[in-house]
């Protein structure tokens, strides 16, 4: 479960600005555990960065064993990267556990083979960052109930064709959707799209205006490149914002019982 990109510019990670972002971290072993556990059981994608950050490759974690203070990921399928995985003088993850981002450090990887697959594996981090920056709560949606969003776009000569595109995450103020990377030009920032078709399960169909504010290519885990393009609501009526709302709430509130076992 991994997948390499290269990144031309390092990314300024917050973990490194402990005078700004202090207050966020954690370096209670049973509390750094407890999450890294947690992203475990959810399956949480985690974008590992190689050194400084000019390359990274997505993983997952596949074990989490506070006993003996190890953690362990997937390894990435190039077996240059992971040549410099091993080698790496840090390695630092980022992932989102619903709305709040994650990041950690790992340093002294060793391929393991004790495990049910073939793995990376370091110590447990001593410390975590988890920062919450957005203005609403923000929601992955469930692999097994999707959102989808359908987006009028209008060619060169006018004719319109409708694209229905996965929602990566959703929350009060917009949502991030995954598009073809052929179709950057027309999601390039501000671009507005209305009357865009919103499906939500449990609630029903909503109408949207979206105007792009940020798109990222990325690559999947099957090794396709995608467009990551987030988009803020535009003059989202009262009565729809509460029924996004509603959704959020019942599916986090349903995440958690699961975590706390009492689900059905």
């Amino acid at each position: 479960m991994s997948s390499t990109v290269e990144n031309p510019t390092a990314p300024d990670f917050e973990i490194d600005h402990p005078e700004e972002f202090g207050r966020y971290f954690l370096d209670n072993r049973r509390e750094v555990g407890f999450y890294l556990d947690l992203l475990q059981k959810r399956s949480c994608l985690v974008t590992a960065y190689v050194d400084k950050g000019e390359q990274f490759f997505l993983t997952a974690i596949v074990a989490v064993d506070p006993e003996n203070r190890q953690i362990s990921i997937d390894p990435p399928p190039a077996e240059a990267l992971k040549v410099a995985a091993l080698a790496a003088r840090k390695l630092t993850l980022v992932a989102n556990l619903d709305h709040v981002k994650m990041q950690w450090r790992l340093s002294g990887l060793q391929e393991t083979t004790g495990l049910e697959r073939p793995a990376l594996s370091a110590g447990m981090p001593d410390q975590l960052l988890r920062l919450q920056r957005r203005e609403f709560f923000r929601l992955e949606p469930p692999i097994t109930q999707p959102l989808h969003c359908g987006v009028a776009i209008e060619s060169e000569r006018g004719a319109a064709s409708t694209l229905d595109l996965k929602v990566s995450d959703i929350s009060g103020g917009g949502v991030c959707v995954n598009a073809p990377t052929e179709m950057a030009e027309d999601f390039r920032p501000n671009a507005l799209f209305r009357n865009c078709r919103l499906d939500i399960p449990g609630e029903g169909v909503l109408l949207v205006n979206l105007r792009v504010r940020k798109a990222v290519e990325f690559s999947a885990l099957d090794g396709r490149h995608h467009l990551r393009v987030g988009c803020e609501f535009v003059s989202l009526p009262g009565t729809r914002l509460a029924m996004i709302e509603r959704y959020i709430t019942r599916i986090e509130r349903e995440r958690k019982a699961r975590d706390s076992g009492l689900a059905d």
